[in-house]
């Protein structure tokens, strides 16, 4: 059996999540209360992957010293952007040979990996895409398998089967799994792995896979400051599990024991109120806020996120409170087309 190693793809500029990146970049802004990639390490750690490559690009110091003391964690900072095959490219040769479980970074999922591992082994295949269901006319539901699994199309790529089977579709999660071959079969320079190798072994009918995760799972694309609301909404509503925030109350209230509310403030849930936080006196915190660690709020806050160390003097809702500015959104988690992450 070869080698299992992580990697998790954070170099992007984090465009459409600006303002929020021009503070931190992408990976390490946080959410519900740790970096965005902190999921992506969970996932990873429970299937038993220990050493993981991740790639870095916009305020990529702030990404190297993070992991700096880090042994089990390699961090390729790229002078250029790559893409997602030319960062997978780099960060495979900084690790050793084996399978790699490639999760894009700005996904936040709460499914196992270890079924999907199991699947890809079982099957003995090549390359094998995490695919979540959506409605048949769903526009980010564009990767096609047959009845067997086997892979015949991503997004605009055919193989050659393509067009005589009848798929089921679903939307990639930006989570793969990839064998060495699939990793030789990346070009050299910048690109995209789906439409570059994944391309190339489609049409030579390689075996490769889509394995779809189970219909009740959570998964968001992290990708602009209205999905980042929308995260932390669904995290209080717990629609997305988690495991490192303070357990809620009946009333859905989250509040660490380090966390200071004072006696004549008034906590509506759900709502998340992390060490060190404060709620000053009169305050109302929720539905529906998120206080991350020492922020402080003195007045009404909902349908909203303090950042850690933000001073909220006065009301604010539907808003991200930032070390510098508030970005003020119409309303919570505004809906928005949810992309197919890397095969748009």
């Amino acid at each position: 059996m070869e080698a299992l190693h992580g990697v998790i793809l954070a170099a992007g500029e984090g465009t459409r999540l600006a303002p929020l990146t021009r503070y931190r970049p992408k990976p390490l802004v946080p959410l519900a209360g740790r970096p965005l990639l902190a999921g992506a390490f969970d996932a990873l750690h429970a299937a038993g992957v220990r050493r993981v490559g991740l790639n870095a690009f916009h305020l990529g110091d702030q990404v190297a010293a993070a992991f700096a003391d880090d042994p089990d964690v390699v961090v390729v900072t790229e002078d250029t952007l790559q893409g997602t095959g030319g960062g997978v490219r780099g960060i495979a040769a900084a690790l050793p040979t084996g399978t790699l479980v490639v999760i894009n970074g700005d996904a936040l999922f709460d499914f196992p990996l270890a079924p999907l591992l199991a699947a890809h082994r079982a099957a003995g295949a090549l390359g094998t895409l995490a695919l979540r269901v959506v409605p048949p006319d769903a526009p980010f539901g564009r990767v096609g398998v047959d009845a067997t699994g086997a892979l015949h199309r991503i997004a605009e790529v055919e193989g050659p089967d393509a067009d005589r089977l009848p798929l089921r579709f679903g939307a990639f999660t930006g989570v793969q799994i990839i064998e060495p071959a699939l990793v030789a079969a990346l070009p050299p320079g910048p690109g995209d792995i789906l439409r570059t190798a994944w391309k190339a072994l489609l049409a030579r009918r390689a075996p490769l896979q889509g394995v779809f995760v189970p219909p009740t799972s959570g998964w968001f694309d992290v990708g602009t400051p209205a999905r980042y609301l929308a995260a932390h909404r669904a995290i209080l509503a717990g629609d997305l599990a988690t495991r490192h925030l303070p357990p809620a109350d009946a009333e859905g209230r989250r509040v660490h024991p380090d966390a200071r509310v004072h006696p004549d403030a008034r906590l509506v849930g759900p709502c998340a109120v992390l060490a060190g936080a404060t709620v000053g006196p009169g305050a109302r915190v929720g539905p529906y806020a998120f206080l991350d660690q020492g922020a402080r709020v003195d007045g009404a806050f909902e349908h909203a996120v303090a950042w850690p160390d933000v001073h909220v003097p006065g009301d604010l809702a539907h808003a991200i409170a930032l070390p510098g500015e508030v970005v003020r959104l119409p309303q919570p988690g505004a809906a928005e087309t949810l992309p197919t992450p890397g095969a748009s």
